[in-house]
């Protein structure tokens, strides 16, 4: 039986770049989104490309949703062995400018849908020795923007919620990795901001580095990967 991928947050850009990726390494892959057309419609394209596919709509700010879209995943495809938290979450604006149910849809989706999506995954990897969780992460986890307060607090406890997996889990066999990503990323649905491309991360390269770390042999795991594009600046 093939290994079996969840990508929780997946769009147009680097999450659907990521689950093609999988799936072409052989990887049984389901995906989480709200958008059930978009879904819908990559699920029949990679199935009948011959992968094993599963479109999960889900909102990943819904505790329901999220354990019910696992329960789908080990019913057609299996235990889970890889888990990618993707979230992203609009929420501009600092303590008077952002709309407060932007920035509970931050708690919920990034904070309590991470915990919630791990709990599941590694509840499977647990049984099955062991797997990898990777969160896909912000350099707000390591130095505060000062205009996104949402994200100024939401990015370093992710990446406390990742490194507490490592002390729990590592032992087990599980992998927990926090992709920093200090820039933006290319692609549709990606960076809104015209930029030229030696300053946009490349999702086909980011796919990359999440497979290498997928892929890390259990004497050499890394922890934190930030990545950036060439021509742009570092802000950690």
């Amino acid at each position: 039986m093939a290994h079996t991928a969840v990508v929780a947050g997946v769009g147009g850009g680097f999450g659907e770049t990521l689950v093609r990726r999988l799936a072409s390494e052989g990887y049984a892959v389901a995906f989480f989104a709200r958008s059930a057309d978009y879904l819908t419609s990559l699920e029949t394209e990679l199935q009948e490309a011959g992968h094993d596919a599963l479109a999960v709509p889900t909102d990943l700010g819904s505790a329901e949703e999220i354990e019910a879209g696992f329960h789908a995943v080990r019913d057609r495809l299996g235990p889970v062995d890889v888990l990618v938290y993707n979230p992203s979450v609009p929420a501009p604006g600092h303590l008077f400018e952002v709309d407060q149910d932007d920035f509970e849809a931050v708690y919920e989706v990034v904070l309590r849908g991470g915990f919630l999506a791990a709990r599941e995954a590694i509840g499977d990897m647990r049984d099955n020795d062991g797997g990898t969780v990777i969160y896909t992460g912000t350099s707000m986890a390591k130095r505060a923007f000062g205009n996104l307060l949402a994200w100024d607090m939401a990015g370093p406890a992710l990446r406390g919620l990742a490194q507490s997996l490592v002390h729990r889990f590592g032992s087990e066999g599980i992998h927990v990795a926090y992709v920093l990503v200090d820039g933006a990323i290319g692609g549709p649905g990606e960076s809104d901001v015209p930029r030229s491309d030696d300053e946009l991360i490349s999702p086909r390269a980011m796919a990359d580095a999440y497979c290498h770390l997928i892929e890390q042999d259990r004497r050499g795991w890394t922890f934190e990967l930030d990545l950036r594009a060439s021509g742009d600046r570092m802000r950690i």
